[in-house]
């Protein structure tokens, strides 16, 4: 491989804050609002050109593990339950106490990126979009500058505390902070995928959806599609009648690798279009139906995760286990989806009951897969403290899906509620270590909770 050398630049300071939030995702829009709302002067730094992350950019949804495992017990509260109940009075997502009897909160994506807007300007947040996170300046393991880079060129940003909640622990990575990325076995990480958003639907029958499903696996199975599962979607990033939103492409490859991204894109595209296209033949209901939108990027679930002060695990959710560091609680399940990409016979987890008997996961590496996926009915596990606090760098905390966690656990983890909740988490960590003048890794863990709790958070 060639190489060619960057000339030495001076690059101008364009603000110094107390708390910078790189991403303004499920993970990241909490914590900027929270981080403000404690007094902390908050820059958050956004790629696009509106927050939301997945939920937006990728149609993601619904929000999940918002209550605890088949349950109607709530299990998270604070910013995330005021962004639903904000979005509601807007018409974009059912009351919460309705939500609550659901599997997850539905929303229309494009309330959720004004409800985002008017929180953070309320809260004082500056933002700026169409700003990409380049690189950090880390001086005796403490980051000194955050670089950045966009219209205005090449820029950087001084902060006291910095939160990575770019999702692919980037800030982290790029600071030399120790992490893993995939499964134990090989490396690779759960594969990729998006959700699309379709009109034009009728309404469909039980019996109907069960004879779609069926022509859809057989229509899997010759190889004419490429799906992981045989639903018609339903509503998750969409409220509106007539519309749905499917969750059934799929895609291998490292999120972190631009060429595997490029590919995927390309791919799953290819995917949409054939899957919209036999729904409208073949499903009476969907005769009419037509591509609404595909989202902005794909869906990644998987990348890389730090190596913290604690790390959750797979036994932490099959057990619903409870800590006293706790800062947010999850409830998703162990939801491994195929790192290798497979759609035939029905392969949707990677787990020991896997139809898919000659992967070399089954004959190399069975004592890799897990047999429970599940925490117990009606309960939630706890997520510590220290599963926020990478190891070697001082003054960073990280939010969302690359958390301290192992590959079993991170599947569990990732979704946008338990995200939301520990976003809050970040952002408050990251007030008070301004406040008291101490590292993230030195802080009264109590008195996170404490904070969380009379802001409404459940901890």
């Amino acid at each position: 491989m060639k190489y060619v050398t960057e000339p030495e630049k001076r690059i101008p300071v364009i603000a110094e804050v107390d708390v910078v939030v790189i991403g303004g995702g499920p993970g990241g829009l909490p914590a900027a609002i929270a981080a403000a709302r404690h007094k902390a002067n908050t820059l958050v730094v956004e790629r696009y050109g509106f927050l939301g992350g997945m939920a937006t950019n990728g149609l993601i949804g619904p929000i999940l593990a918002h209550t605890a495992h088949q349950s109607d017990i709530p299990i998270i509260g604070g910013i995330a339950k005021e962004l639903c109940i904000r979005m509601h009075e807007l018409g974009g997502a059912p009351k919460w106490e309705d939500a609550l009897k659901q599997w997850g909160v539905p929303f229309n994506s494009e309330i959720l990126k004004h409800t985002a807007d008017q929180m953070i300007e309320e809260a004082g947040v500056r933002v700026l979009f169409h700003t990409y996170f380049s690189d950090t300046i880390v001086e005796d393991d403490e980051i000194t500058s955050i670089i950045v880079e966009g219209k205005s060129g090449r820029q950087a940003i001084a902060a006291k505390i910095v939160v990575d909640a770019t999702g692919d622990a980037d800030v982290a990575y790029r600071s030399g902070a120790p992490m893993q990325k995939g499964r134990p076995a090989d490396g690779m990480p759960q594969s990729m995928g998006t959700i699309f958003r379709i009109g034009g639907i009728e309404k469909v029958s039980p019996e109907e959806r069960k004879e779609a499903s069926e022509k859809i696996r057989k229509a899997i199975d010759a190889g004419e599609l490429r799906m992981y599962n045989t639903s018609l979607g339903g509503q998750s990033s969409t409220i509106i009648e007539g519309e749905a939103t499917l969750n059934c492409t799929r895609f291998a490859g490292d999120a972190t690798n631009i060429e595997d991204l490029t590919n995927g894109e390309i791919q799953v595209r290819k995917d949409t279009l054939k899957i919209v296209d036999f729904l409208r033949k073949n499903v009476p209901a969907y005769r009419n139906c037509y591509l609404i939108a595909t989202p902005a990027q794909i869906g990644v679930r998987e990348t890389r995760q730090i190596i913290g002060e604690t790390t959750l695990t797979a036994d932490d959710i099959i057990n619903g286990r409870k800590y006293e560091d706790s800062v947010a609680r999850g409830s998703w399940w162990i939801d491994i989806h195929c790192p290798r990409g497979f759609v035939k016979n029905e392969v949707h987890l990677c787990y020991s009951k896997c139809p898919m008997k000659d992967c070399y996961m089954h004959t190399k590496y069975k004592d890799q897969l897990m047999d429970n996926l599940y925490p117990p009915k009606g309960d939630w596990y706890d997520i510590r403290y220290g599963c926020l606090v990478p190891k070697k760098i001082d003054n960073l905390l990280v939010s969302g899906r690359c958390i301290s966690a192992t590959h079993s656990a991170m599947a569990g983890a990732r979704v946008m509620g338990t995200c939301m909740a520990i976003g809050q988490a970040a952002g408050t960590a990251a007030a008070q270590a301004v406040l008291t003048q101490k590292s993230p890794r030195e802080l009264d863990v109590e008195a996170i909770r404490q904070t969380i709790i009379a802001d409404g958070g459940i901890v």
